[in-house]
C-alpha cells in the first residue's frame, strides 16, 4: 500500500494528530479481533486502519473519536 499523502489526510480531519488517533484507535480494535489468528500481523491492521478511515469507512468526529459508518 502506498502510504497517502498529507494533503489526502488533511480532507479526512482537520489535524494530523486527529487521523493518527484514530488509525491507531482503530488498530487497536482489528488487532483484538484478530490476536487469536495465526497470520496476524501488526503493519497489516494498522495499514487496514488507514485504508478505512482513508475510504471513508471509518470518520471521524470533531472531538477525535474514530466512528464506524451505519449503512
Amino acid at each position: 500500500m502506498i502510504p497517502p499523502s498529507t494533503k489526502d489526510l488533511m480532507e479526512v480531519a482537520d489535524s494530523k494528530y486527529a487521523v493518527v488517533v484514530a488509525v491507531a484507535r482503530r488498530a487497536r480494535m482489528l488487532s483484538e479481533e484478530s490476536k487469536d489468528d495465526e497470520d496476524y500481523r501488526l503493519s497489516k491492521v494498522v495499514s487496514t486502519a488507514l485504508d478505512e478511515i482513508m475510504s471513508g469507512k471509518i470518520t471521524i468526529q470533531e472531538d477525535g473519536d474514530s466512528k464506524a459508518k451505519e449503512d
